[in-house]
């Protein structure tokens, strides 16, 4: 039984099966030694958000199987706030993170902040809003005279339903709140934004609540889901290390989709005693959904499109969301996808 096994062993009989399975077949010429010889490019990952089973699981999971090894790079990570981070990652303190608001780099790059979006991790936004079983709450109109929980900033979700209901947001009582759901359960808040791969699970089995969630596609916003950041100076002088990078976390999401019980024990190694193994394995669900959803079920998990990104520039500056609109070529970068994917898998090794 995988939760029986030592973190150490279940690690690398893991990594072992999973290389053992992808590594190419040497030629009798080859040097046993001459992969080893070359010095490892370190490379920083910015996390914005504690590990779980989510859209960024693959990073951890590429880490543990020595993909980004294999890659020739040092892999190493950070934990930080979402928009934080991208400061951190555009100021090249870091190589790459990951965002799910689509709003959040768009500010910064038409700030001049280079940062550019690489891929698309998961294809459907992770994004709600949750309000009590049988409140009457059933639209963000009704959400005028009420009190409405702010994770650190509002969410672009949440403003763009607003905006598309017609809402008077002075007539709204915004208050903030942290990440552990019991805002809507003692009544602090009526709406409360959550994440659809872990809170409602939180919510009702843990904190009793019965929920309704009001989802952004119902209310005139489809968002995409969480995407991959990288310095785009830093991308344009190494393009082979990010391609490095791409290559061996999209190799990882690919273990993550084939391999549940092993993907969620290496969650609940990594996210400590503070979420039980239901709670990782419901997210994992409701991840892998997202993963493979759309577009990437035939072109590979994180692929994306110019028209994806040019719908929501589109509309996210019809309801002056931002700033102000940039072409689609500032903010996307998809010749790294071209170069790791084809017929909808990763090209491994390269």
């Amino acid at each position: 039984m995988i939760g029986s096994l030592g973190r150490r062993a279940f690690l690398k009989g893991a990594a072992a099966l999973a290389l053992a399975s992808c590594a190419p077949a040497t030629t009798s010429g080859a040097s046993p030694g001459a992969s080893k010889s070359k010095a490892l490019v370190p490379f920083k990952w910015l996390f914005g958000f504690t590990i779980s089973a989510g859209a960024d699981l693959p990073v951890v999971i590429a880490r543990e199987l020595g993909y980004y090894k294999e890659q020739g790079l040092d892999f190493s990570w950070d934990f930080t706030t979402d928009s934080t981070g991208i400061r951190l990652i555009g100021l090249g303190q870091y190589q790459a993170g990951s965002v799910s608001d689509a709003a959040a780099p768009v500010n910064f790059i038409v700030q001049g902040v280079p940062l550019k979006v690489i891929d698309l991790m998961t294809q459907r936004g992770a994004r709600a809003l949750a309000v009590r079983k049988g409140s009457g709450i059933a639209r963000p109109k009704d959400f005028e005279g009420k009190k409405v929980g702010i994770k650190t900033t509002p969410w672009t979700e949440y403003l763009v339903m607003l905006a598309t209901d017609k809402v008077d947001r002075t007539k709204i009582k915004e208050i903030p709140v942290g990440f552990s759901s019991v805002e809507l359960k003692e009544g602090i808040v009526d709406v409360l934004p959550v994440f659809t791969g872990n809170e409602p699970f939180v919510l009702k089995n843990q904190l009793g609540t019965d929920v309704d969630l009001l989802l952004p596609d119902q209310f005139g916003y489809p968002p995409i889901g969480t995407s991959t950041v990288v310095n785009a100076n830093y991308a344009k002088s190494n393009p082979a290390e990010v391609t490095a990078f791409l290559r061996a976390t999209l190799k990882g999401a690919e273990y993550m989709v084939g391999h549940k019980a092993e993907s969620v024990q290496i969650a609940v190694q990594y996210a400590g005693p503070g979420k039980t193994r239901e709670q990782h394995e419901f997210q994992y669900d409701v991840t892998v959904r997202d993963l493979v959803s759309g577009i990437a079920a035939t072109k590979g998990i994180g692929y994306v499109t110019p028209a994806q990104w040019q719908a929501q520039l589109d509309l996210l500056s019809d309801l002056k969301v931002i700033d102000s609109k940039p072409k689609v070529e500032d903010v996307l970068d998809t010749s790294f996808l071209d170069k790791v994917l084809k017929d909808g898998k990763v090209v491994w090794p390269g």
